[in-house]
């Protein structure tokens, strides 16, 4: 508000001031004249005016009087009086003149104060208009925001809208595109499927064409000849099965499935040309008997001996070229391998055999002895000498040491403390992690306290306590590959490095651990057992690894080969683990043994039977220590992984399943690594002083 305007309670006391003059000057007045009433008897006013000069004198006083609501004296003062004279004889008094100016200054006053009041007014109402105009404007300004946040709001919306759109266009895009990948594979499956029964009416044709040949050895012998082909063909076939059952078919099978078709077709063609020669040969031949039947009639017991005789060739001469083509086909696979070697067949039988009968022989081989024996000829094929012999020792070793324990694992009177040793071992074993190094460090001693007889159960009061614990302890870890190090692969380096504390102290404990890997996972050694004469289906898996159901079904393929990942990485984690802070000797089971793995399994000539397994163990052991190993040996590590990609990767493919998927990813990995010149640290690796 202005300086220059009052307030309303101001303006009314200033009112009330005035107000209380006027009356006092009332008062005064009034005074005045009845003072004076009695004595005016004349005319006072005017030129016929007469006064006396104790009137005048009187009235003087009272003209010089003043009012009580000018200034207050204490003593009234008497001024001598003035009048002024004119010409004409009119008298005025001075004081009378004052006090008329008096009167005209109190109404300017009072002009000038109404001036003010009507000037506050005005301001006031000036106010009011401005109080409104900035009313109008905030309004107006409410307005204009409200505006521009509802038109915001609408953009939002607008923009919602139009992303909702957007994200609708892309699922239906999506959805369309998944309906046409579909469609596309449902027609690729019903392509597939239609080869299929093409490739099922040649083979069916095949099958008629050997039932209705008139001579069966001739055939037999034909179809020896087929029968690599065949077998390939029929194993790429079920291959491609499991494919439509999961709805995993591409286009290259669709190729892979031409291919097929036409290879059966072309055998189909080949075998009927042939079965028609055969045909036409007998039909001759009997045309010749009917003609000369009378001169062979003479002696029918000498033509069925001869008719005998023939057959036993005919069968000696099949078992003949069967072997050669067996031999051929290996031969062709050894040559492409850049072997020198000699595939025998293996014969399956089905009497039953244990482990110690599969190991026995190879135990007791002379090492004098001719290579041409067909045992030790045909396990060397396929086995590694030295890794045999490495798995033959830890077997006897895990087989002496259980023995061992057996009267103490078997008595009621150490049933209560068994049953606590195994619990002391399970609950850090199950806690083992690498969150900290106090974590880590606080298991470690846990178990090398129990180990040693400084804990509770005292391991000490039972002669063979501690050979207990460590073999329960051995067979812990191991599982512990099986089951979490699969699912988790970090989790192989806080358990390697345990182990390798507790290897450092308890050599023993490190032999136990290992003889478990090579029973669980003979592949770790690495041995890729073939199978022998004599060993059934069932023997066979289990010497492999395989795990058996209680009704006898046999562990899936998959599931098997997750759990010698498992294994696999924790034994390669192991070979790269560094000793704990402030011990100087190496490590007990180092990097060395990493190099003579994969040296090793370079040696053994692949297997059809084993190749997805062995592609699986060799990327899993070159993702875990291939950092390690490509630091310590630069030069030669890089030599293997040439070799292994140029002349080894392509001997398994050219065995292998076509398309598996072990041998891609082992092809990208060795691919990616001999581009980039390294081979990445493994996820979850420890550093050098972790702990």
């Amino acid at each position: 508000m202005p300086h220059f305007v009052s307030t309303k309670d101001e303006i009314v006391q200033n009112m009330n001031d005035i107000a209380s003059d006027f009356a006092c000057l009332k008062v005064s007045a009034l005074k005045k004249a009845s003072r004076i009433l009695g004595e005016v008897n004349r005319v006072t006013i005017g030129p016929d005016a007469t006064a006396s000069a104790n009137e005048s004198e009187k009235s003087d006083n009272i003209e010089n009087e003043q009012n009580s609501c000018n200034i207050t004296v204490s003593q009234k003062s008497v001024c001598p009086q003035i009048k002024i004279s004119m010409q004409s004889g009119i008298t005025f008094s001075v004081k009378k003149i004052m006090l008329e100016s008096e009167n005209q200054r109190k109404e300017e006053v009072q002009k000038e104060i109404d001036r003010h009041w009507q000037h506050m007014k005005e301001n006031g109402k000036a106010i009011q208009e401005h109080i409104a105009i900035s009313l109008s404007h905030m309004a107006k300004e409410r307005e204009r925001k409200s505006k521009e946040n509802y038109a915001y709001i609408l953009a939002e919306e607008r923009i919602a809208e139009q992303e909702e759109m957007r994200r609708r266009h892309e699922r239906q895009k999506e959805v369309e595109e998944y309906r046409k990948k579909m469609k596309e594979k449902e027609e690729l499956i019903k392509k597939i499927i239609k080869l299929k029964n093409v490739y099922s009416v040649k083979y069916h044709d095949i099958v008629i064409l050997s039932e209705s040949c008139k001579d069966q050895n001739s055939v037999a012998i034909i179809l020896s000849s087929y029968a690599a082909t065949l077998e390939e063909l029929h194993y790429q076939m079920k291959f491609i099965d499991e494919k439509i059952e999961t709805g995993e078919v591409t286009s290259s099978d669709l190729s892979n499935m031409e291919k097929m078709v036409h290879q059966i077709n072309e055998i189909q063609c080949m075998f009927k040309l042939e079965v028609d020669k055969i045909n036409d040969q007998e039909n001759v031949v009997t045309t010749e008997n009917v003609v000369h039947a009378h001169l062979q009639s003479k002696d029918l017991q000498n033509q069925e001996l001869k008719d005998t005789q023939i057959v036993s060739e005919s069968v000696a001469e099949t078992n003949i070229q069967e072997q050669t083509n067996t031999n051929d086909t290996q031969n062709n696979d050894a040559q492409k391998c850049g072997k020198m070697k000699k595939h025998k067949k293996v014969t399956e039988n089905t009497n039953s055999t244990n482990i110690s009968q599969v190991i026995a022989p190879v135990a007791n081989i002379d090492e004098n002895k001719s290579s041409t024996e067909p045992d030790e000829g045909h396990l060397y094929e396929y086995v590694d000498k030295e890794s045999l012999q490495i798995y033959v020792n830890s077997q006897k070793f895990l087989e002496n040491y259980v023995k061992s324990l057996h009267e103490f694992s078997q008595s009621t009177a150490t049933k209560q403390f068994r049953f606590e040793c195994q619990k002391a071992i399970n609950i850090p074993v199950n806690a083992i992690s690498g969150i900290n190094e106090q974590h880590l460090r606080d298991k470690y001693e846990r178990l090398h306290n129990l180990l040693i007889g400084k804990s509770s159960p005292n391991v000490n009061q039972h002669p063979r306590g501690a050979d207990f614990c460590k073999n329960i302890l051995a067979k812990k870890i191991v599982s512990q590959g099986e089951t979490l190090v699969s699912s988790k692969p970090k989790m192989a380096f806080p358990i390697a490095a345990v182990v390798v504390a507790l290897w450092n102290d308890h050599p023993d404990f490190g032999d136990l651990l290992l003889s478990y890997f090579h029973k669980v996972c003979p592949f770790t050694v690495p041995v890729f057992m073939p199978k022998i004469v004599g060993q059934t289906n069932e023997d066979y898996y289990k010497l492999m690894g395989y795990k058996y159901a209680e009704d006898g079904t046999v562990e899936k393929h998959d599931k098997f080969l997750k759990r010698m990942s498992g294994l696999m990485r924790l034994y390669a984690s192991i070979t790269i683990t560094p000793q704990r802070k402030g011990i100087t000797k190496p490590n007990p089971h180092g990097l060395q043994n990493a190099w003579r793995w994969l040296a090793a399994v370079l040696n053994i000539e692949p297997r059809k039977i084993v190749t997805d397994l062995c592609a699986t163990l060799l990327l899993d052991m070159l993702e875990v220590a291939g950092n390690a190993l490509w630091n310590a040996y630069p030069k030669q590590f890089r030599k293997l992984l040439i070799l292994l990609s140029e002349e080894y990767y392509p001997c398994m493919q050219s065995v292998g399943c076509i398309g598996g998927g072990p041998l891609v990813r082992l092809e990208e990995f060795l691919r990616s690594s001999l581009t980039k010149g390294f081979i990445p640290p493994p996820d979850g690796q420890f550093s050098q002083n972790f702990w």
